[in-house]
């Protein structure tokens, strides 16, 4: 089975004199727990239970943790080698370097040779599925209103369904977004909870 992708705009650099740049991005799919493999079709070749592999993850994450706190690199064999990353400032007292707000803020990750090269020859499908921009407003426009027509508010999620799921979810916030700006739409709630109510004089209401 080949994977989808959709398409990107590329922000341009001066060199490029503004022209704007498309670039294939990933289509949005469901993150997999590896541990649910157990309890599917596609058993890891492994004696451990779902839960004993659990356990086993936790431990390796200490082990990672132990290490990765002296600054030591952590390899796992096929998989790849994780480093700290930190970030901060540097300034310069009395002619020395100093280190001002140096943190660790996350990991980088360089895969293993064996496995990136299998990434490598994954089938990507050619034709992008959906688009991730350039909507046309009238479409907007005749879509919400059906959608209004039946629900006094609306998801994230029922948007995404109006546009017959042709949109990321990236592109949906950030046309919701568009809309609040604009005074069409009304956002209430925050998180999971947030709604859309059509403002007086649009989409039907």
């Amino acid at each position: 089975m080949a994977i989808r992708f959709t398409i990107a705009k590329r922000a341009a650099t001066p060199a490029e004199d503004g022209d704007i740049r498309l670039q294939p991005r990933l289509n949005n799919y469901p993150t997999v727990n590896v541990v649910d493999f157990q309890n599917s079709g596609f058993r890891l070749n492994s004696s451990l239970s779902a839960g004993e592999l659990v356990h086993a993850l936790y431990d390796l994450q200490s082990v990672m943790l132990h290490e990765m706190e002296k600054g030591n690199a952590v390899n796992l064999p096929g998989i790849g080698t994780f480093r700290l990353a930190i970030k901060g400032e540097i300034e310069v007292k009395n002619d020395c370097y100093h280190g001002r707000d140096v943190h660790a803020s996350g990991i980088n990750f360089q895969p293993d040779r064996e496995l990136l090269s299998k990434i490598r020859q994954f089938k990507i499908e050619q034709v992008p599925y959906g688009l991730a921009f350039d909507t046309e407003e009238a479409d907007i426009d005749q879509r919400l209103t059906n959608l209004f027509a039946q629900n006094d508010t609306v998801t994230h999620k029922d948007v995404r369904f109006a546009f017959e799921w042709t949109l990321t979810p990236h592109r949906v916030s950030s046309l919701l977004q568009r809309l609040v700006r604009e005074g069409r739409l009304i956002r209430e709630g925050s998180g999971s909870q947030t709604r859309y109510r059509a403002a007086a004089g649009h989409f039907g209401k």
